[in-house]
């Protein structure tokens, strides 16, 4: 799955003060979109609808920018191929909405569906430089979400953010890794295992599971980030006792209710042939999808299920 960009509206609220200022903000973007892409992110901007009417300053829309001979030509050019190539980032949203609720996104207190859809497509949101707030190389969003059983569940997580190519220049192992790991669909997922995870040893039962994702699935981009957060704990553990607080994602165990009503299903034959029960999970927030996992050794831990909630 290619790395996109999607545009953090929220960037766009502050209006420049005058249009020499609004010229600069968009030349100092252009630089960024242009870093990016050079460094093998696709040549895709996702925007939340049509931005030719949105005002960078005083009686400046977007759209007299793009039409402003003042403004380097390349730079107009180029803008104009990067957000025309790909459909709107709200489009695709809807497909997801099962999945997904991006209305329970926030950054510093506002609404951020457009954050949102970046951190479920795993995709590098960009800013315009209009607040000093946006001068930073990620940002920390807050999901709120009513779980299944009614239980509200808040989280923070950080997205990969830029809004001036230096910012790029340190994302540039994030993006090199990105490219390198990439996967089409489950089946790519599983048949890669061994390469991608070699620090997780998955049940066989997880093949199924696992194979069922298909391309352009946002879980397939939840399922992989999840595991590829356990493979680094797996590479780093060294000592007995593994330490939970060592996966950037939050890992709970079941409640003792649920062991004892679930235990058969949560008993899983693992690949040394022996059957474990399954405890320790993570969430895929805010759907309704775990990884149960088990910690055997050191340098080892056990996927046993990947799926929705056991029930």
């Amino acid at each position: 799955m290619d790395i996109e960009m999607v545009l953090n509206e929220l960037s766009l609220q502050t209006l420049a003060p005058d249009i020499p200022t609004a010229k600069q903000w968009m030349s100092n973007f252009i630089q960024t979109l242009r870093k990016a892409t050079s460094s093998g992110v696709k040549r895709v901007v996702r925007t939340q609808d049509d931005m030719n009417g949105l005002q960078l300053a005083p009686e400046y829309p977007l759209a007299k920018w793009r039409n402003d001979p003042t403004v380097n030509r390349e730079e107009r050019s180029f803008f104009r191929l990067l957000t025309t190539k790909a459909p709107f980032w709200t489009d695709v949203a809807e497909e997801i909405k099962s999945k997904f609720d991006l209305s329970d996104v926030f950054y510093q207190g506002k609404l951020a569906p457009g954050l949102g859809f970046a951190w479920v497509s795993d995709s590098l949101a960009v800013s315009l430089l209009s607040e000093q707030i946006w001068d930073e190389y990620y940002l920390r969003l807050e999901i709120t979400k009513l779980d299944e059983d009614n239980d509200l569940i808040e989280e923070q997580l950080e997205i990969v953010h830029a809004s001036r190519s230096q910012h790029i220049k340190t994302h540039t192992n994030w993006i090199q890794n990105r490219i390198r790991t990439r996967v089409k669909d489950g089946v790519d997922l599983w048949q890669r295992q061994n390469e991608l995870f070699p620090h997780l040893k998955f049940c066989q039962s997880v093949g199924p599971q696992i194979c069922n994702l298909l391309a352009g699935d946002p879980m397939l981009t939840q399922v992989k980030k999840r595991l590829f957060d356990l493979e680094e704990a797996s590479q780093n553990w060294k000592e007995a006792g593994f330490n939970l607080e060592t996966l950037s994602s939050k890992a709970t165990p079941e409640s003792n209710s649920r062991l004892q009503n679930f235990k058969n299903k949560l008993t899983i034959q693992c690949p040394d042939r022996q059957s474990r029960l399954f405890s320790l999970h993570l969430r895929m927030t805010p759907g309704a999808w775990r990884i149960y996992f088990f910690p055997l050794t050191p340098g080892s831990i056990i996927i046993g299920y990947v799926g929705h909630k056991i029930l």
